[in-house]
């Protein structure tokens, strides 16, 4: 594993579990002593750790941690990239979507470029940098939605969005999340994205989330919707069994993708 994404994965890790010890992290991580050391050195002198005798503790508390728009975009990117190509196999000619906003959003915009065949799609989307690589594709009219700009991020959001949304009807929704877990539904941290991605819900006959296996299990601080609101969910074969027998409790359309081919 390459040394930036094994730390954002030791990142991740610790920041889950609030508090953890070495031996444990040697275990997850199947490193030697001195290179998990010098990963959590770097990681303390970026500030979201801090070194503590026999471990590590977590300076970010779980429920408000996320990676950088950049290290999203690396982190799980085979899988995304997989959920990406299936999510844009299910558009049709003549459709208007929605697309979120998001690092799995932006390969779901990448992929939908090269979908050359399709004609006369409308994408609405809060996302500057998945309009931008959509700008490419002469046969796709964008709705790019008004508001407030995120400063980590590329997203938009706000009432004035919100507002636009009311006013617009979608074939799908194409939603992305940080976090979705059977009991607690899907949950975010920033309660102006629940606003805007309710909108979405609202203005789109079909929702599908498209969501990578890592996020399974996380809570954050706010609460979107139960699993049930959704129509599809396109994640990775990793998904434990006894998670997607729940999982189909709620939701029966359930596809998952692999790291080297579409499933």
């Amino acid at each position: 594993m390459m040394k930036f994404q094994r730390q954002i994965d030791l990142q991740q890790y610790i920041n889950l579990k609030g508090h953890v010890t070495i031996a444990e992290l040697l275990d997850k991580f199947q490193v030697s002593k001195a290179t998990l050391n010098r990963d959590l050195t770097d990681l303390e002198n970026e500030g979201s750790i801090q070194k503590v005798h026999g471990g590590v503790v977590s300076k970010i508390a779980s429920q408000v941690f996320e990676l950088s728009s950049s290290k999203k975009e690396v982190y799980n990117k085979d899988y995304k990239k997989q959920i990406a190509e299936k999510a844009v196999s299910m558009i049709e000619n003549n459709q208007s979507i929605i697309i979120d906003s998001g690092s799995t959003m932006y390969y779901l915009a990448r992929a939908l470029l090269a979908r050359k065949d399709l004609e006369n799609i409308t994408v609405i989307t809060n996302d500057l940098k998945v309009a931008y690589t959509l700008s490419e594709n002469e046969n796709i009219s964008l709705i790019i939605l008004g508001g407030m700009k995120h400063k980590d991020s590329f997203d938009i959001y706000g009432p004035t969005a919100v507002d636009i949304l009311k006013s617009l009807n979608a074939n799908k929704y194409f939603m992305a999340t940080s976090a979705f877990d059977f009991k607690c539904g899907i949950t975010h941290t920033d309660y102006d994205d629940i606003l805007i991605k309710k909108a979405m819900m609202e203005s789109s006959k079909d929702i599908i989330l498209c969501a990578d296996s890592s996020k399974y299990g996380l809570v954050k601080r706010w609460s979107l919707c139960d699993i049930n609101a959704i129509d599809t969910l396109i994640s990775d074969d990793r998904m434990q069994p006894e998670e997607l027998k729940k999982i189909k409790e709620a939701c029966e359309n359930i596809i998952l993708v692999n790291e080297e081919n579409n499933n």
